[in-house]
């Protein structure tokens, strides 16, 4: 496993969030981010998953270090404290819709509180964690960007089968009833980690652990890796691949996030232009066309939205 290398406004290698974002989303907010280096900042939701996050992560390097776990108290504050932290980097526009830090600090709160009550930490009990938040980088191609991420949870399952998990948080648990949609994530964590000397021959499988703020949860079980995902994951890399070479980013306006509700450069691409492609070229790792120095917050709002909803009162 090799120390990530990241910069601002240069791409540094595949992930599963970058393949995902860019075969399956908006190409343009893809290159916006990757290329041009504009902060697309955060979301009550994706802050209290960072929390919901931290506070497993937490849970689980105690398990390892073979230290008392943290009490639930303890893990339900930890979870509202990064969740509230994250939360600082939602811009002013995505807060207007939804929320701010004080609301990603109570969701995050809510999902560690839920998470501690399910039989998913009972499941995660019964399995044995190797590693957490561990970083993997490998070359998939000589002359190609190589392929990296962090994952969230390595072990072992119950039965001593190598396991990846990955933790979810979500509005509801129906998106995570097929395993077959989330594939690129699948085929990205399971080839990272059967590249790791200790699962060398060995199989490695995929489970999904989702808690949602409507008090559901469910472990959705993945693939175990094959050459089928192997081929699967070298095809959508030759894709993304062939995007890069081009340089064909586009706008996807069909796209559900494709709205200042949910996409901070909204506003700049959409209705002012000045974050559209008849302004900036990605010819060079730092387009001087770019803004320079501004988030994507920071870009002018001609048209602020009307009768944003006011954010929920956080009550934690």
């Amino acid at each position: 496993m090799n120390e990530p290398k990241r910069g601002r406004g240069q791409f540094d290698g595949w992930s599963k969030s970058s393949l995902k974002s860019l075969l399956e989303g908006c190409s343009w907010q893809w290159a916006l981010q990757r290329l041009g280096g504009l902060e697309g900042g955060s979301s009550p939701h994706s802050a209290a998953g960072t929390g919901l996050h931290a506070a497993i992560e937490w849970h689980e390097q105690c398990r390892i270090d073979g230290k008392d776990t943290p009490d639930k108290a303890s893990l339900i504050w930890a979870a509202h404290e990064e969740g509230l932290a994250d939360g600082a980097n939602i811009p002013p526009n995505l807060e207007a819709f939804h929320g701010g830090a004080d609301l990603a600090g109570q969701w995050a709160a809510e999902l560690a509180d839920t998470w501690w009550e399910s039989d998913i930490r009972q499941t995660l009990l019964e399995y044995t964690p190797l590693a957490v938040e561990p970083h993997y980088e490998v070359s998939v191609f000589r002359d190609r960007p190589n392929l990296r991420g962090y994952l969230d949870w390595v072990g072992r399952d119950a039965d001593g089968v190598a396991t990846v998990v990955d933790y979810k948080s979500a509005s509801n648990v129906k998106r995570w009833s097929d395993a077959n949609y989330h594939l690129v994530e699948a085929a990205v964590y399971l080839y990272l980690v059967s590249t790791d000397e200790q699962f060398e021959d060995e199989p490695v499988r995929m489970e999904w652990h989702v808690i949602a703020r409507d008090g559901e949860t469910t472990i959705l079980r993945g693939p175990t890796m094959n050459p089928d995902l192997s081929y699967f994951l070298f095809q959508r890399l030759d894709e993304a691949q062939a995007i890069m070479d081009a340089g064909s980013y586009t706008q996807n306006t069909s796209w559900g996030l494709c709205s200042p509700r949910w996409c901070n450069f909204y506003h700049g691409c959409q209705t002012s232009g000045i974050l559209g492609p008849d302004h900036i070229s990605f010819d060079s790792p730092a387009p001087a066309s770019l803004p320079a120095g501004r988030g994507a917050g920071e870009v002018e709002r001609v048209h602020p939205p009307d009768a944003a909803p006011s954010p929920a009162k956080p009550n934690v």
